[in-house]
């Protein structure tokens, strides 16, 4: 299994909010603090390959970085965009590298609106990686 530890490290060192581990993402969303960052273990695709010595197993982790922002009302005019500036650093701390556990660098695969609530804003990023087991 993927150890989350490293991306822990690597995420709170660029500085900001602190990035904590949520067991879920309806758990990445009761965050207290805004902006809230957590990181959440997503699901594993697992590929068998036979071998003559027993087995191979190709498992692609997904990691879910969830970031969550304070929704407030802007003047007409105001181009802050504090979604933006919170996940740039991460992302580019985040692609191409290699932690010390996986066989391929994590590779950004997708962001999107996770939910979108009366008091706050949460959008995911999902990266990506493999490992052989």
């Amino acid at each position: 299994m993927l150890s989350l530890t490293p991306w822990l490290e690597r995420l709170n060192a660029l500085g900001g909010p602190v990035v904590q581990l949520a067991a879920d993402v309806d758990a990445a969303q009761s965050a207290k603090q805004w902006p809230s960052r957590m990181l959440v273990l997503g699901r594993d695709t697992v590929t068998h390959h036979d071998m003559s010595n027993g087995a191979d197993h190709l498992v692609k982790p997904e990691v879910l970085l969830v970031t969550g922002i304070k929704r407030i009302n802007l003047p007409l005019g105001n181009t802050d965009d504090e979604l933006t500036l919170l996940r740039k650093p991460m992302l580019d701390s985040l692609i191409n590298w290699l932690p010390d556990d996986c066989d391929s660098a994590i590779k950004w695969q997708r962001g999107q609106i996770l939910a979108l609530k009366s008091h706050a804003l949460f959008w995911v990023d999902v990266f990506t990686t493999e490992y052989r087991w």
